[in-house]
């Protein structure tokens, strides 16, 4: 029973997400389908009333007074709410973006709204004009009763009336960041981003921009999610380069916007959305694609990390490593090298900023992707993880990492087990250059590197 009853849930939650999917992309059929429903539901509804207390036999002058004060009362209600409306496109317009005036103009509610107030105002005017002394079932209107054609003037004032309940839900729904990006991102098509000369992105990003501004992480987070999805969406092998370049220039922006903010939360959700997108292209081998997003993450982590946003480092360490693994495996060596390039200059700054907990995420971060690459054969690309290892090792180490320094040389084992030529020949060659304060951290990171390698080959032989 229990089962029954998730699975149930389950199923109306589907229907409703499927439905929500297909009104965004088909706005007009929905409203229009929705409205139909509720006018034949205020019909069948008003004819039953109608019927059960014997409403249709009417006095003329009754009729009169009751339809002329209807229509009365229908213009100044849609005077009020074509006000009230217009005022809340002007306020939402001035808190987002100006662009944002197209997703209400282009709404169907309102013009639906007015459509059928309209009709009704004439339909109710015609009627109260053929009203004349006498039987109204001796009047006729188009071939019809008037008596006939005075109950269709009330329902389709009632309908009127009931149709502002789900017109002020929609409306009030709109003024939702959430379902204005979700609008903005619905126009977001090939075309549009490939011909059209008005970028489709830009007005969420204008969103984006100002949540940034008053400190709106929901919204903010909103908007990077809806332009990611969609953008994964959308891109190809045809056209990645050009969609990726606009796509990462984006969020660039809004990330450098964030840091002169000190939105360190924002910075983050910045970064996990260019994860996700670069973890996306790499499995499609958009190798361009991949590279600009890598290059994308590693900016931004360089800035963060200069900033002193430790957090947002730690994520964008993290992210590098997701998406260098993922290229790695794709072989997508320009991607994979330089999310290596850019892990070491991330760790470079972290040890300078004293940040050991970030510094340690970088090195597990170039630890992995170093294995990676070395099970793929991606020589130059082992050859860069163990340079940058044993060198953030190095400035570690004369920090007083110590975890980081068991972490460097854990890692230094690993890969010697897998290319022990070229791990051997990187450290061969960097103990030729040091300096004198860096001889003892060398040699430190060494004293933990032998016995941790004897233990894997020990390990291996077994």
């Amino acid at each position: 029973m229990q089962d029954a009853k998730v699975a149930l849930k389950n199923l109306v939650t589907q229907a409703k997400e499927t439905y929500h999917k297909w009104e965004i992309r088909h706005l007009w059929p929905a409203r229009i389908l929705e409205y139909f429903l509720l006018s034949l539901l205020v019909s069948l509804v008003g004819a039953i009333f109608f019927k059960y207390f014997n409403l249709f036999q009417t006095n003329v002058d009754s009729a009169r007074y009751m339809l002329s004060a209807l229509v009365q009362t229908q213009a100044a209600i849609v005077a009020i709410v074509v006000t009230l409306t217009l005022i809340a496109v002007q306020l939402t317009a001035q808190a987002y973006s100006p662009r944002v005036i197209r997703i209400f103009r282009d709404n169907p509610d309102m013009w639906i709204l007015l459509l059928f107030y309209v009709v009704s105002i004439l339909y109710g005017l015609l009627v109260l004009k053929m009203i004349q002394t006498g039987n109204l079932r001796q009047i006729t209107l188009f071939g019809s009763y008037l008596e006939y054609h005075l109950f269709s003037a009330y329902i389709a004032v009632a309908f009127t009336f009931f149709m502002l309940f789900p017109y002020m839900w929609n409306i009030i729904n709109l003024l939702n960041p959430a379902t204005i990006i979700n609008r903005l991102a619905a126009e977001i098509t090939k075309d549009s981003l490939l011909k059209s000369e008005e970028d489709p992105i830009q007005p969420i990003m204008d969103i984006v921009h100002g949540s940034i501004m008053k400190y709106d992480i929901a919204t903010t987070r909103d908007g990077l999610r809806a332009v990611t999805d969609r953008v994964i969406e959308l891109i190809d092998s045809d056209n990645d380069e050009k969609i990726s370049k606009l796509f990462c220039d984006h969020l660039k922006r809004v990330c450098r916007l964030a840091i002169r903010r000190d939105d360190e939360e924002s910075a983050i959700e910045v970064i996990k959305n260019l994860e996700i997108f670069g973890k996306s292209t790499a499995e499609k081998k958009l190798s361009e694609a991949t590279r600009l997003a890598v290059t994308s993450l590693g900016m931004i982590g360089e800035a963060a990390a200069e900033k002193g946003f430790e957090v947002a480092a730690i994520q964008a360490a993290i992210s590098l490593e997701k998406v260098g693994v993922a290229s790695a495996e794709k072989i997508l060596k320009d991607a994979t090298k330089i999310s290596v390039e850019f892990l070491f200059l991330i760790g470079c700054i972290t040890v300078e900023k004293d940040f050991e907990d970030a510094t340690g995420h970088v090195v597990v971060s170039l630890g992995t992707i170093g294995i990676r690459v070395a099970k793929n054969d991606l020589e130059d690309a082992v050859k860069r993880a163990a340079v940058s290892l044993l060198t953030i090792g190095i400035q570690a180490t004369k920090k007083k990492f110590e975890v980081v320094r068991g972490e460097v040389a854990d890692y230094l084992a690993q890969l010697t087990i897998l290319r022990e030529n070229v791990v051997k020949t990187v450290i061969r060659n960097i103990q030729s250059i040091l300096t004198e304060e860096q001889r003892d951290p060398f040699s430190k990171i060494m004293d933990l590197y032998k016995p941790e390698l004897q233990k894997l080959r020990a390990e291996q032989q077994q």
